[in-house]
């Protein structure tokens, strides 16, 4: 058993059924949250549990523990993020790698079909 990344938290969220049925006016109104926070955290951009999203998880029934093991990728990833909140040449170092980690990533993905190049067709 271990407490869920951010990212599984964001993808069960963002697939509630119990968010996607009700409004945001409503949903803000029965956690005694700001409407503008609410939505910030249904679209999951936020970084870190917070009191707000946990009162949004608790309102979806959402849990925040999981028995599934970490990805190889996710422990490097935490152990990286866990270097990078260190105020020292390491963490700096550590931040640096997640940096470029991320761009090489980005870089590697293919693209969406929108973004995709024709291709041209064979003359016949």
């Amino acid at each position: 058993m271990r407490p869920k990344t951010i990212p599984e938290l964001r993808q069960e969220i963002q697939a509630s059924p119990k968010l996607q049925a009700e409004s945001q006016g409503a949903i803000s109104e029965s956690l005694g949250l700001n409407q503008a926070t609410v939505s910030r955290i249904l679209r999951g951009q936020f970084k870190r549990r917070s009191k707000a999203v946990d009162k949004v998880l608790n309102y979806a029934e959402i849990s925040c523990i999981t028995d599934q093991p970490l990805t190889p990728f996710e422990v490097t990833v935490t152990q990286l993020e866990k270097l990078a909140a260190a105020h020292s040449p390491n963490g700096r170092h550590a931040a640096k790698l997640i940096r470029l980690a991320a761009e090489l990533l980005e870089s590697s993905l293919p693209p969406a079909e929108e973004d995709a190049m024709p291709v041209a067709q064979p003359a016949s």
